[in-house]
């Protein structure tokens, strides 16, 4: 009976500490896709802006946001660029407003926030090139955060592991 229980208590620490990896790793990975939807949005971008010559509101309303927090950003796009500011102060406070709602890396909101620099200003192919160019960029660039991500949690994973069965042995 009391071997038993041992177990029970062995087994629930093992599966509670690893629990909470889970849940820390949760949000990283609404991170990883809250960041692809920015790089599927900015496809939709260029072929709606470009190709169909629609404007930033009409295809803000045509597209299907997954997450509340992309579509703000692309709101506060649409607002900064509607803004008679400088540039540099919009790129500053987009690249910040980015990294408030996504909780993106700062080299990632300094590729998103290009689209500031030439977006509205620009004839429709080269607009079209650029897009292009920032979407491979931003692509390169959530891989290798994502292949970073993986490792990284690969190994929290297994370390998670080895904590629950030492927390366990302990307390037990």
């Amino acid at each position: 009976m009391m071997l038993t229980v041992k177990i029970g208590i062995f087994s629930f620490i093992i599966i509670s500490v690893k629990m909470m990896f889970v849940l820390f790793f949760q949000e990283e990975d609404k991170k990883v896709s809250m960041m692809k939807e920015i790089s599927d949005f900015i496809e939709f971008l260029r072929i709606y802006s470009c190709s169909m010559k629609m404007s930033l509101e009409e295809i803000l309303l045509n597209y299907n946001f997954k997450y509340e927090n992309v579509k703000s950003v692309f709101n506060k796009l649409l607002q900064d660029l509607t803004e008679e500011n400088s540039n540099k102060n919009i790129n500053n406070s987009f690249e910040e407003f980015l990294g408030s709602e996504i909780k993106s890396p700062m080299e990632f909101n300094i590729k998103v926030s290009k689209i500031l620099d030439f977006y509205g200003n620009s004839m429709s192919d080269v607009l079209d090139n650029k897009l292009s160019f920032l979407r491979n960029d931003i692509n390169k660039y959530i891989d290798k955060y994502e292949d970073e991500y993986k490792e990284r949690k690969n190994l929290l994973n297994k370390l998670s592991l080895l904590i629950g069965c030492l927390i366990a042995v302990v307390l037990v």
